[in-house]
């Protein structure tokens, strides 16, 4: 039978990567609807990046490594009195090139930072909140891990990795009414995409490669998240493609004269 915590304030979600882009939008959209957040980054979140009061807790820790996420889990359930209900894992990086021009020390870099840091998060959740009904999870994946695009073979074998852990554990943890989806993203503004729009040039061409003809946006990426954290959402074991058509639609090529 499985236990049941009294009705908290308000829900109680740990984000990974808060110190990126799109953890730090998840952060401040969770804050504006009410919600209680620990948010989580190997550096630290700066206090003046987010408001202060007692439904936030600011958590060092670095979840590519068991001790790390464990530890991101106790801070923030020894905070709040309780472990957190919903995961955002927005923790990762992006190292692209041709594959034979790779180091063995990128690959570990990528898979550590993508896919162990999902696993050791994951995995301390469900030892977080036991046998504790209710709760949901989502990450992130890549356009570059539903079709071959040149130059990530590295991340894409990543986010490949998290689709999967996505579908597994969505089955492992349906019994316990635990959902667990991702979003594939397609390129999306912030600072670690800065690289790819530096220019007007490398954004026409970067750009012209989405059927909406613009790129993604922090703030939207969190609002989906949002949705699919809700814990009496009947969606989970699916990869929500949000990435402006790129996979599904081929864009209009104009020609000009």
């Amino acid at each position: 039978m499985t236990q049941s915590l009294s009705t908290s304030p308000s829900p109680l979600l740990l984000v990974t990567g808060a110190r990126g882009g799109v953890g730090r939008a998840v952060v401040a959209a969770a804050l504006a609807r009410g919600w209680r957040v620990a948010a989580v980054s190997r550096r630290g979140v700066d206090d003046a990046d987010a408001p202060a009061g007692d439904r936030l807790l600011n958590v060092s820790a670095d979840v590519s490594t068991a001790a790390g996420a464990q530890a991101a889990f106790e801070a923030a359930s020894a905070h709040f009195g309780e472990p957190p209900s919903r995961l955002c894992h927005a923790a990762g990086n992006v190292r692209l090139g041709a594959i034979e021009r790779s180091t063995e020390e990128q690959w570990r870099q990528v898979m550590a930072a993508n896919l162990d840091s999902a696993y050791f998060t994951l995995r301390a959740y469900a030892q977080a909140r036991g046998d504790l009904a209710g709760g949901a999870a989502v990450l992130f994946s890549s356009v570059a891990a539903r079709m071959g695009t040149p130059n990530h073979a590295l991340v894409a074998a990543a986010k490949a990795g998290i689709e999967g852990l996505v579908r597994a554990l969505a089955a492992d943890w349906a019994v316990r009414g635990w959902r667990v989806n991702g979003i594939a993203l397609g390129l999306t503004e912030t600072p670690m995409t800065e690289a790819f729009t530096r220019n007007d040039r490398m954004r026409q061409g970067v750009t012209a490669q989405y059927p909406l003809s613009r790129l993604g946006q922090a703030e939207e990426t969190a609002s989906w998240a949002l949705q699919l954290l809700d814990v009496e959402g009947w969606m989970t074991g699916q990869i929500l493609a949000l990435d402006g058509g790129f996979t599904a639609v081929r864009p209009l090529v104009r020609v000009t004269p």
